[in-house]
């Protein structure tokens, strides 16, 4: 993943409720959800994405919001300094894994739901890093199929691929020929580069695991017609 992915997924892990902040501030709870109302209103933000309910002990439902960091500090820039750092600490101990984070809507413990997200951040990272050729886009498209379903809304956005890139096998139909030709001809003449393509991830031919497969862009398209046709590449 890009460092501007990793970082997209990161910040899902962990989230603060105003029913924490209100705690942590000794404000009521009210009176943070206005608070959290001028602020999104403030940003051109809709509520209802940041929204959810919880139970109290009596089993009565109500309003909270949930927030990441970058809105968590935004909304005690109104609040004062001891006030700031009391939360400016708390989000420290729930990133370092010091505490965890209060109890969601439905009861379950966040934490777990956390923790099992940074779990897949991290066995996707490491996937990626013995994937040293795979494209940017191709480990975005990745990441948010795996993050996005655990999170359940687009943490991770696709990403726009404005040129169109073509399997091995795709190539060795326009021009006649066998994937296998194609990839033998590409790899003696280094054209598994940035140039004439992108490694993206693709199913393996021999088993259900994913692996790194070239795809070639119209450059690459190119060069192996005059490659096949006895020309040398320009």
């Amino acid at each position: 993943m890009t460092k501007q992915t990793v970082a997209n997924v990161r910040s899902v892990v962990t989230k603060m409720s105003s029913r924490e902040i209100a705690s942590l501030t000794g404000k009521k709870h009210k009176h943070v959800l206005e608070d959290c109302r001028k602020m999104f209103e403030s940003l051109n933000l809709q509520s209802a994405e940041f929204s959810a309910d919880y139970q109290d002990d009596k089993g009565r439902t109500y309003q909270e919001y949930w927030l990441d960091q970058d809105l968590t500090m935004t909304l005690m820039m109104g609040y004062s300094i001891p006030l700031r750092h009391k939360v400016a600490k708390r989000w420290r101990q729930l990133e370092s894994g010091e505490a965890i984070p209060s109890k969601s809507a439905t009861g379950l413990v966040e934490y777990r739901q956390a923790r099992t997200l940074k779990m897949t951040v991290e066995a996707v990272t490491n996937l990626f890093d013995l994937m040293p050729n795979l494209a940017p886009e191709a480990k975005q498209t990745a990441a948010a199929s795996i993050i996005n379903p655990i999170v359940g809304f687009n943490a991770i956005p696709l990403p726009a691929i404005e040129e169109h890139y073509y399997s091995a096998g795709e190539v060795a139909e326009q021009l006649g020929v066998t994937a296998n030709k194609i990839g033998r001809i590409a790899n003696a003449n280094n054209l598994k580069t940035e140039q004439y393509g992108k490694f993206f991830l693709d199913k393996s031919a021999h088993s259900s695991k994913q692996v790194e497969a070239f795809r070639y862009n119209s450059n690459g398209i190119e060069a192996l017609r005059h490659l096949i046709h006895g020309a040398d590449v320009a």
